[in-house]
């Protein structure tokens, strides 16, 4: 290789002055994305295009949002996967979201919230089905091995047979965790719970 021909230069700049230049461009981009994703994962960029639906209400008034240890879930703790590769390719598909909110009429209302809570329900769900609840087990790390006293014996003793079943049997924490953090539609639950009762 030869080493002068990098500090040489080449037509009108230096091959060296192009490497820093590269470098720093690929740093300001790498922080400036970062930066970007991370101000569109805050509750306050949700609420954005949710800020006229009951969606922050229903999670404060749940065990996500009141309870004894004063914590607070955001939007993309159970959104939005952490795991790296999953987290920006889930930034991706929802960036069309953006679009939904510009095009839908009506869309940040409760009433369309109300009339369309079912399917963004069962979107939510295959998401964390598709995950294996990922974003629930990111905080809930003692559910299979050593539980919390908190936690009842009975809960203790499903989550033990649960993990002793095959992969495609096991079922995922919104299987049976709905309704944790908005309502679940009450004709959609009752409709799972025959069919899994059913199943046994």
């Amino acid at each position: 290789m030869n080493w002068r021909a990098l500090f040489k230069p080449s037509a009108k700049i230096s091959v060296f002055s192009l490497l820093v230049l590269g470098i720093l461009v690929g740093v300001v981009g790498f922080f400036g994305t970062q930066t970007a994703l991370h101000m569109t994962s805050t509750d306050e960029f949700c609420m954005t295009c949710h800020s006229n639906h009951s969606l922050k209400d229903e999670v404060m008034a749940s065990a996500h949002g009141n309870n004894k240890q004063g914590i607070v879930v955001q939007c993309q703790q159970c959104h939005i996967p952490q795991e790296p590769f999953a987290y920006l390719k889930k930034k991706i598909i929802v960036s069309k979201d953006a679009l939904t909110f510009m095009m839908i009429d009506g869309f940040n209302t409760q009433a369309w919230l109300d009339a369309n809570r079912k399917e963004q329900a069962d979107k939510a769900r295959d998401f964390l089905r598709s995950i294996d609840s990922s974003t629930c087990q990111n905080c809930h790390k003692r559910i299979y091995d050593n539980q919390p006293d908190t936690m009842s014996k009975k809960a203790v003793r499903m989550h033990k047979n649960n993990a002793k079943k095959a992969p495609e049997k096991r079922k995922t924490c919104i299987d049976c965790h709905r309704g944790v953090a908005h309502p679940y539609p009450k004709e959609e639950a009752e409709g799972e719970k025959g069919e899994s009762e059913a199943e046994g």
